[in-house]
């Protein structure tokens, strides 16, 4: 019986683990690579190329960033957003 309830125990495990690496390899193919609009919670926006997304991090490539009656200013390099930082991402074109 002690057996039977280790066994499925590991199977249940072995499942959810395999279930988490679906997950996050699934969800950091959505929108990768597209033109996007990150609003932030100050009332700025980031415009450019979601390159990567991590855990608490979004990557963001040929960035702009657009202020409210401000013209759009180039930023250098690659942008990291912390997540909490992010009001909504919108996907506006192909990379």
């Amino acid at each position: 019986m002690d057996i039977a309830i280790f066994t499925v125990a590991v199977v249940l495990l072995a499942a959810s683990v395999i279930w988490h690496v679906a997950e996050e390899y699934r969800g950091r193919t959505i929108a990768a690579r597209r033109r996007v609009v990150v609003s932030l919670v100050d009332d700025q926006a980031i415009t450019g190329i979601l390159w990567r997304r991590h855990r608490r991090l979004v990557v963001v490539r040929s960035a702009e960033l657009v202020q409210p009656g401000r013209e759009a200013v180039g930023m250098d390099g690659d942008v990291v957003i912390e997540r909490d930082r992010i009001n909504w991402v919108q996907i506006v074109g192909a990379a």
